[in-house]
């Protein structure tokens, strides 16, 4: 078998869909694990797959990964193995002794969800009174034993007004924070809650001030996968300085705890499993022609009505996969676009000579660090 051009960076292991909590975000509408969950030894397995296939890094996450009895011997597998281990968990499941084994595990990101500054809107969203404290209490605890703390912030319109707020709370600590948006693959969350275009682009500014107004040692903030690209003012809200299109199938890919991979966990739509760890298995999956064929082999004549005419196309591909899939139904068409807020938004200065000129200063101005946020979030403080 040829081997892939494409080289994989990070696979997302949904380790069980079991979960202490009731997220009304959740898009994997997770609380009670899956009947036909990988065993401990098809978790090696897949793990000496993911090795085979030169994936450098494993990111656990749920539901709650530390409800499965067996994190412990699969998150050493995956170091044992000389992949980057990462673990995406809600903080409720307070224990010193979890904070003590994960240290000898050097974890790439001990990642938190915190969505709010506020306890009550916090545990109103986690379907769960005293969760906002739990989760407080295990990243205090984290930090103490000096592991690479991250927050991870889901925004929606219940909590955008507490992202100033949980900036005051976090900056200073040596956490990294991931600002994402909500979509509704769940079956809990109402499209009512989803934020609309100008909110959306308002989470935009909020990334990009606080990265122009604050030191990165002292705020180091990004925005997911899903916030947006390719913008007159903000420079690009993700690790890297251009947005070179969606990396599902690309350089990451989603692993569900039933071993279906497809290409983004957040494409959570069974006609998008490649196909099943069990069956095929990762190194086949990865390594085939036909495989993510929506994300490896996009032409510009797949892209919807909101890309088509749009001059970074190319580079772009028709924005987030996901956002476009759970806006229009279909791929390539993202309507969350900085660049096509913008042309809305100051339609009034984009006539005018001296606005445009305006709008070019400003998107100069300031700087992110990049280098620097990159190291942060591998772990490096």
């Amino acid at each position: 078998m040829a081997l892939s051009k494409y080289k994989l960076g990070c696979a997302v292991w949904e380790f069980t869909l079991a979960c202490n909590l009731n997220c009304i975000h959740c898009g994997s509408s997770a609380g009670k694990k899956r009947d036909d969950e990988l065993t401990t030894g098809e978790a090696f397995r897949l793990c000496e797959d993911l090795k085979k296939t030169g994936c450098m890094g494993v990111a656990l996450m749920g539901g709650e990964p530390f409800l499965r009895k067996d994190f412990w011997e699969v998150a050493s597998k995956i170091k044992e193995l000389g992949m980057e281990l990462s673990v995406i968990t809600n903080g409720t499941i307070v224990d010193e002794e979890i904070i003590k084994k994960l240290v000898p595990l050097a974890p790439r990101a001990v990642a938190v969800s915190i969505d709010a500054a506020t306890p009550e809107i916090h545990d109103h969203i986690r379907g769960r009174a005293g969760a906002y404290a739990n989760s407080w209490k295990f990243i205090e605890l984290a930090l103490k034993h000096n592991l690479p703390v991250s927050v991870i912030t889901t925004v929606h319109k219940l909590n955008i007004g507490e992202l100033a707020k949980m900036r005051e709370q976090l900056k200073g600590r040596g956490i990294a924070w991931q600002v994402q948006t909500a979509g509704s693959e769940g079956r809990r969350f109402s499209k009512d809650l989803l934020l609309d275009e100008e909110e959306f682009y308002s989470v935009g500014l909020f990334v990009e001030s606080t990265r122009r107004n604050y030191p990165t040692d002292e705020m180091p903030v990004i925005g997911a996968h899903d916030l947006g690209f390719n913008s007159m003012m903000l420079k690009n809200t993700a690790l890297q300085e251009k947005w070179e299109g969606c990396q599902a199938g690309i350089s990451v890919l989603g692993v569900r705890s039933n071993g279906d991979i497809l290409g983004c966990l957040s494409i959570n739509d069974d006609k998008y499993v490649e196909g099943n760890a069990r069956k095929t298995g990762v190194y086949e999956l990865w390594n085939s022609p036909a495989s993510f064929a929506y994300s490896r082999h996009f032409k510009p004549k797949q892209a919807g009505s909101n890309c088509a005419s749009c001059k970074y196309l190319d580079s772009c591909k028709g924005g987030c996969n996901e956002m476009s899939l759970m806006k229009t139904g279909s791929f390539h068409n993202d309507p969350y676009c900085f660049w096509k807020i913008e042309q809305r938004l100051f339609c009034k200065e984009l006539n005018s000579p001296f606005g445009k000129t305006m709008l070019k200063f400003r998107s100069l101005s300031g700087g992110t660090g990049f280098r620097k946020l990159a190291e942060i979030f591998k772990g490096e403080r």
